[in-house]
């Protein structure tokens, strides 16, 4: 019985944040600054972080530099069509249904791929010895994984910084606007 509960606790827990993840995917989601600001934080660390590891093999910069400009495509295609809306409880902001469709099947299947091939990373981590260098190898080394991840984080960090721009702009404009009242 305890194996079982090894194997349901995580995924119950991954589940859960699967479905947080989707749900604010899509649809209008509401501005909130310090959200913005702090996604935008995490995001620039971990693509410092991660751009620091590719020094150590040059040839992840191609990856690097290639998951970059895919997302910056899609970044001026989503601020092109991005929607804004006032509601009575605060502004609310969305860009197109097909490019939040496409960032979340990204996302998905890379995540479920990672998912489903941790065994061979972490025998790869064992023949390695539980040498940290060859650990570190194992996990970042994946051409794929780095490149989705730069897109991921270069459309999310753009998108949320033209958001955070624009929403303070809206916000602005909305508080200037004299109200009538009856």
């Amino acid at each position: 019985m305890q194996n079982i509960f090894q194997f349901i606790v995580p995924a119950a827990i991954i589940g859960f944040v699967l479905y947080r993840r989707i749900r604010r995917s899509i649809g209008f989601q509401l501005y909130k600054q310090r959200r913005l600001i702090v996604r935008m934080s995490i995001f620039s660390i971990l693509l410092v972080l991660i751009l620091g590891l590719s020094f150590s093999h040059p040839i992840n910069l191609l990856y690097d530099f290639l998951g970059a400009a895919a997302g910056s495509l899609i970044l001026m295609y989503a601020i092109r069509k991005s929607l804004f809306e006032m509601k009575e409880d605060g502004l609310y902001y969305r860009t197109h249904i097909w490019i939040e469709s496409f960032i979340l099947f990204v996302f998905l299947s890379r995540f479920i791929y990672r998912f489903t091939n941790w065994g061979s990373i972490s025998q790869a981590a064992a023949d390695a010895g539980n040498n940290p260098d060859q650990v570190n190898i194992a996990f970042t080394s994946d051409p794929i994984s780095r490149a989705v991840f730069f897109l991921l984080a270069v459309y999310y960090i753009g998108f949320y910084f033209y958001v955070w721009k624009k929403g303070k702009v809206l916000l602005q404009e909305t508080e200037s606007k004299p109200t009538i009242q009856i």
